[in-house]
């Protein structure tokens, strides 16, 4: 029996060094393929929003600027875009790159011809679906319909990036039911799943390939479980801001924690369910698996900061320091590694 014992423990040894390299490859590869967004970024990106700003007498604003620049055109391009590539078993080419940092710019953009403008729903309809008949008037407009304009000539499945357009703009209007302190948890849930859901599969349907009937779920699943995490790290913003959210309304954090874990795993199944090969479903799942980690270890915290308060938290009695995670503290970073770790098994085991 202790020979046996020994050789388990040798077996779970060897496993956690493997698995501890097979890590640090995956790593490489996404900070390789951000090394090269950053690039086209300086050549293609920084060049064009001084270019628009030039054109149309306007100015994107600092904070807007930096989210195209550090998120939607870095973030979402590198890791999301290359990593369905890579999936695929392809890399992700100069004019799916374009197109997808393209829209990068116009995810912030749309949100200022709703929040800013004031447009009605006809007019945006109107940019997403034929933007070369509308008569902009403002920057955001004009920025919009011209990115519209190239992304509609330029997509190679035109008629899959008009249906996720309308998806997007359709979720993107309902949204407002989320400032009405009445909404229902389950109302909050639909808009929040499916919000999450048609902002990552857009950014796919920019690509040659358009996804897959079975891609879509795991998109669905994907794009609703980082939905819940920009809640979990946006808790202060949506507070300040009066947005009801999934997480600033949650009375029961380790029930919340147990569902979303809970889906991870429908996450993974439904990915090691693809028709490709196991070493690429794994790195996939493993990649998508670092957000939902992070996650993890937000929700940890609020779990805490409940039980301080006896179970009933009023997050808008609350101070600022009390909804900010820091994920940089070491004990937090050794939390996620161990989350990825946890909830990320091999293809066997889904």
């Amino acid at each position: 029996m202790e020979t046996l014992a020994y050789f388990g423990f040798l077996l779970f040894t060897f496993e956690l060094y493997m698995n501890f390299f097979r890590y640090i490859h995956i790593a490489r590869k996404v900070y390789s393929e951000i090394k090269v967004q950053k690039q086209f970024n300086k050549t293609f990106l920084i060049p064009y929003l001084d270019e628009l700003e030039n054109k149309y007498n306007g100015k994107f604003e600092t904070e807007q600027r930096g989210k195209i620049l550090k998120y939607y055109g870095l973030f979402i391009t590198s890791f999301l875009c290359s990593s369905y590539k890579r999936l695929y078993g392809e890399i992700l080419s100069n004019e799916e790159r374009k197109r997808a940092t393209l829209f990068g710019i116009l995810t912030p953009v749309g949100d200022d011809l709703f929040d800013i403008d004031k447009l009605d729903n006809d007019s945006i309809r109107q940019i997403t679906f034929h933007p070369e008949t509308f008569a902009a008037t403002t920057f955001s407009a004009h920025v919009a319909k011209e990115i519209q304009t190239y992304l509609l000539k330029t997509v190679p499945h035109k008629e899959e990036y008009i249906k996720a357009s309308k998806d997007v703009l359709d979720i993107q209007v309902e949204t407002i039911a989320q400032t009405n302190p009445g909404i229902s948890k389950e109302e909050m849930q639909r808009i929040t799943y499916t919000k999450g859901a048609v902002s990552v599969i857009i950014y796919h349907q920019c690509l040659d390939e358009a996804a897959s009937e079975q891609m879509l779920e795991v998109l669905f699943l994907i794009g609703s479980l980082y939905q819940l995490g920009n809640d979990i790290f946006d808790l202060y913003k949506d507070v300040r801001d009066n947005i009801y959210t999934l997480i600033n309304t949650c009375d029961d954090y380790v029930q919340f924690k147990k569902e979303f874990i809970e889906r991870i795993q429908l996450q993974n199944k439904k990915i090691y369910a693809l028709p490709y090969t196991k070493k690429d479903k794994e790195d996939f799942c493993i990649v998508m698996n670092t957000i939902n980690a992070r996650s993890l270890v937000a929700i940890d915290q609020f779990i805490e900061t409940q039980e301080k308060h006896k179970g009933k938290v009023d997050w808008w009695k609350l101070e600022r320091k009390d909804m900010i995670v820091d994920m940089e503290k070491p004990g937090n970073i050794l939390k996620w590694l161990k989350y990825i770790y946890k909830i990320t098994p091999s293809p066997k085991g889904a």
